[in-house]
């Protein structure tokens, strides 16, 4: 039996990494789910077979209960879910290896790159990868008039599209500035948009690429979405985790200008999207945990199904 602990068990994503360590029969596991609300407050806790409640990832306590719930459970593998809590708990990955559990983490100085967009973007642009141009507020201060519009808003570490808002002129920047916490500005970009999921090993060999068009998203998640192939999304890509020594599974955004993809964000974790990639023949919770039971994967990289349409619906769950 394989112990697998998922954090953040109240998100889609959290879910959706459940969801593919149930569909299959190969390997046994007990899934052991933590989050900071009530098990009854979320409907992740439902598909665990234990559950605990942990404080906020700022919390002074958050990595000793999280080691204290992995040594009562015997945990093997951590999947971290939440953006809020990957740098915490890579910053303290030495207390999981002290006790024989794999994170399925990349390294603190990735996590740190790609949780603040404006360092992804000057890593994009320093690797020569095609990138929306961004500015930081006194970038452009006493310019403003002189910008290209429409421009896009957004935090430099936000999340599923909170405060990103698109401005039309001098004025509405200025005003949207005020109040974006820790703002950046990017040129817009109207192509359409694409997440690639990418899995690695522990020494960022590429095992799958999937790139997923985004047909219909609500407040950052697709709910409607596809499978494509196409080397100018899967090629960079590849380059892009890489170059960042990904850690396990990351995805990739970008947006088609002119027929060239423009990448401005890399989540070092699962998307939410996952069930969809999953669907297309790549089940990458299950090939991690594998990985990380020292199993041999049946081969080096893993092709997928085109075209593979996905559409989501609500479901209740009820305690």
């Amino acid at each position: 039996m394989i112990n697998v602990l998922i954090t953040g068990m109240g998100s889609t994503t959290a879910i959706s990494v459940v969801k593919g360590l149930r569909q299959q029969k190969e390997i046994k596991l007990r899934i052991i789910g933590v989050d900071i609300n009530n098990k009854n407050e979320i409907a992740g806790s439902y598909f665990c077979d234990a559950f605990y409640r942990v404080p906020w990832a700022i919390d002074s306590n958050y990595i000793s209960e999280l080691v204290k719930i992995c040594k009562l459970e015997n945990i093997h593998i951590i999947f971290p879910i939440v953006d809020s809590e990957l740098e915490i708990i890579a910053a303290n990955i030495n207390l999981f290896c002290a006790i024989n559990i794999k994170v399925w983490l990349s390294e603190l100085k990735t996590i740190q790159i790609c949780n603040d967009k404006y360092k992804t973007y000057n890593f994009l642009l320093k690797h020569q990868f095609c990138t929306p141009q961004t500015w930081l507020p006194e970038e452009v201060k006493g310019r403003e008039e002189e910008m290209t519009y429409p421009l896009i808003v957004k935090p430099r570490n936000g999340f599923s599209s909170i405060d990103v808002f698109r401005v039309e002129n001098a004025v509405d920047l200025l005003q949207t500035l005020k109040k974006v916490n820790q703002p950046l500005i990017q040129e817009y970009l109207s192509g359409t948009e694409f997440t690639i999921d990418v899995v690695t090993d522990d020494k960022s060999h590429i095992l799958a690429v999937v790139p997923r068009e985004r047909i219909q998203v609500k407040a950052g998640i697709s709910y409607k979405g596809r499978t494509v192939k196409d080397e100018k999304l899967s090629e960079p890509a590849k380059e892009i985790a890489q170059a960042l020594n990904i850690n396990g599974h990351c995805n990739i955004q970008c947006r088609l200008q002119n027929n060239v993809p423009k990448f401005f964000e890399v989540n070092p974790r699962f998307s939410g999207t996952l069930p969809l990639t999953i669907a297309a023949g790549i089940n990458s919770p299950l090939m991690l945990v594998k990985l990380a039971q020292g199993k041999n994967l049946d081969q080096s990289f893993f092709d997928f199904k085109e075209n593979v349409y996905m559409a989501r619906y609500w479901e209740e769950i009820f305690y």
